[in-house]
């Protein structure tokens, strides 16, 4: 059978009236509070009327004449001692009543309360006769065993149980209202925060535990066991994060601030080595005068998102690496690693349409290793991977940061070389063919005295050359000027036709 649950109002209600009981008994016995029947009788049914009078004074003040009709008649109904009920104003008008008092009633002589017939005045705010609570009471007849029941020693504790009680609680309900939680909440906001997948739990000034949702039960194993009235510090799987940073958690710091916070982030361990994430939001309630009477805080789950998120960031960056790496691929050649010809056309165009745009000096070298179809039929293609690798490394140590270099295919390589002379662009081209015919071959270690060498053709961007392209162009009939004179020298392409002479 479950255990019978009490309100904190009901309970603290039912505790008050046994102790009035209790303590009524002690004196009866001690002192003898009940020297005379009538006496004690008639105090009783005037306490009675003056609890009456207060309850149905307190609906008429709120206006609640429905309700105040109702009770009236609940008690004149339940109790055989009330004959009738009623409330009559300051111009002795009623106003209300039950049990046909307008008939029942005999106003007492000296318009003072007899044992029979008590009224209760009431008073405004300005302690002026408002209302009288007239209660006629059933005639009090001595020596019959009916009178045993209605001795004052049985009916006034009857009277305070029933009366204590019934003013007891709706005071008590009225006052007390913040120490019971299922009042403070109505239910059904009760039940709609039920419905939220985020956690909710609210708080009192205090700190201590007003009222979760189901959601809260999945923060942590022990959440099961939270109870109204805890306090968070006794919930140590709640705050164990906040304590290992010295940190307030968030609704002791809105409590503290009345400022809300959100978008907190907080980790609370399941204690299997297993960690949950969360979003808080915590917010200050206020009352109509705005004081914080409490705080509002929501968990939102997020440890799965942030794994979820965290294996799309880890996707994304070996998408970013592949792509890196298939943009190398599709621009870099894979022995030499320098721009392959796509690419080179790609960032040799801009480079060509700034320098032709602004007049500034460019040229352009195209080198190709003599003789390289010999070097692969005489060692083999390995050698011949060699030697490019060999010439590549050269001109990459030997180039400045600002040119553009790329290998045109095959055994050809080509150069953009911006700002510099046509002079200095001479003495540069010689400076690479000179390095390639004293380092390239010996650096081909497995074929001991190979010699390798390259020709070079140059040409310089002037105002009839409009496209890279005819540059390119250019730089290669200037090549071929290079290989019909010997090889192995640096060449400039000639406008005019004519044959280009060595550099």
């Amino acid at each position: 059978m479950p255990a019978l649950r009490l309100s904190p109002s009901s309970s603290i209600t039912l505790g008050l009236v046994l102790l009035v009981l209790v303590l009524y008994a002690f004196l009866d016995v001690v002192v003898g509070v009940v020297p005379n029947e009538e006496r004690v009788l008639k105090e009783v049914r005037d306490q009675v009327s003056s609890n009456l009078a207060l309850e149905l004074g307190a609906l008429l003040r709120v206006g609640d004449t429905t309700t105040l009709r109702q009770v009236m008649r609940d008690i004149q109904q339940h109790d055989d001692e009330i004959i009738s009920i009623g409330i009559r104003d300051s111009k002795g008008k009623l106003i209300a009543q039950s049990g046909m008092h307008w008939k029942l009633w005999k106003p007492p002589p000296d318009d003072r309360s007899t044992l029979d017939h008590v009224q209760v005045p009431l008073y405004d705010r300005d302690n002026k006769p408002w209302v009288r609570v007239e209660v006629n009471f059933r005639p009090h007849h001595g020596g019959s065993m009916l009178e045993l029941v209605q001795r004052p020693s049985v009916a006034m504790p009857v009277g305070l149980l029933l009366g204590g009680s019934f003013v007891f609680y709706f005071y008590l309900r009225r006052v007390l209202q913040h120490l019971d939680p299922s009042k403070v909440i109505p239910g059904r906001v009760s039940t709609a925060l039920d419905t939220l997948t985020e956690g909710v739990i609210i708080f009192d000034p205090r700190g201590r535990i007003m009222l979760v949702n189901e959601s809260i039960r999945t923060l942590h194993p022990e959440a099961e066991s939270i109870r109204v009235g805890q306090k968070s510090e006794q919930l140590g799987w709640l705050c164990a994060d906040y304590r290992k940073s010295g940190e307030l958690p968030p609704w002791q710091r809105v409590l503290r601030n009345r400022k809300k916070i959100t978008g907190e982030r907080m980790i609370i361990p399941q204690g299997d080595g297993k960690l949950k994430k969360f979003i808080v939001n915590a917010s200050p309630i206020h009352d109509g005068d705005q004081k914080v009477r409490g705080c509002l805080v929501t968990f939102q789950d997020v440890t799965r998102q942030e794994a979820i998120m965290a294996k799309l960031r880890e996707s994304q960056q070996r998408i970013a690496t592949q792509n890196i790496a298939l943009q190398r691929l599709a621009n870099y050649d894979q022995l030499t690693q320098l721009l392959n010809r796509r690419a080179f056309y790609e960032r040799g165009e801009a480079m060509f349409a700034r320098h032709r745009q602004s007049r500034r000096p460019l040229a352009f070298i195209m080198c190709d290793i003599d003789h390289f179809k010999s070097v692969n039929d005489n060692y083999g293609h390995p050698v011949g991977d060699e030697a490019i690798r060999a010439v590549t490394s050269l001109l990459r140590e030997n180039v400045r940061k600002e040119d553009l270099i790329g290998r045109y295919g095959g055994e050809e390589f080509c150069i953009l070389v911006p700002d510099l002379t046509t002079a200095e662009v001479a003495r540069f081209a010689e400076r690479l063919r000179a390095t390639i015919e004293q380092k390239a071959g010996p650096a081909i270690t497995s074929v001991p005295g190979l010699k390798i060498t390259s020709s070079f053709g140059v040409s310089i961007l002037t105002s009839e050359i409009e496209t890279l392209d005819e540059f390119i162009e250019c730089g290669d009939r200037a090549l071929y000027l290079s290989k019909k004179n010997g090889r192995n020298v640096v060449s400039f392409y000639q406008p005019e036709e004519k044959a280009a002479a060595p550099a």
